[in-house]
């Protein structure tokens, strides 16, 4: 069962709040890989999500070839998460 993202998103919220950036424009940043008209990279905004957003809310606003696309390249030593790390790696 697919659940509705939008229920979801306003874990975004907070994560890039210091720099005017609301949950729409955090999932557009993840989604396009565009940070162009942000102030913040793509790579920032990522790292942040997957330290402040739990990996069961990512699944639920994202699909999984979204989740692949969006941290292909991540470093997961940088993961403090356990299970968070482990997801990502079976992702690549």
């Amino acid at each position: 069962m697919q659940t509705n993202k939008n229920e979801y998103i306003h874990h975004l919220e907070n994560i890039c709040s210091d720099y005017n950036m609301n949950a729409s424009d955090v999932y557009n940043i993840l989604i396009s890989k565009n940070d162009s008209e942000f102030p913040l990279s793509f790579e920032t905004v990522k790292d942040k999500v997957l330290k402040d957003v739990p990996l069961d809310i990512l699944k639920k606003i994202f699909t999984i070839t979204e989740l692949k696309t969006i941290f292909s390249d991540t470093n997961t030593k940088k993961i403090k998460n356990p299970q968070t790390r482990k997801f990502i790696n079976s992702l690549n």
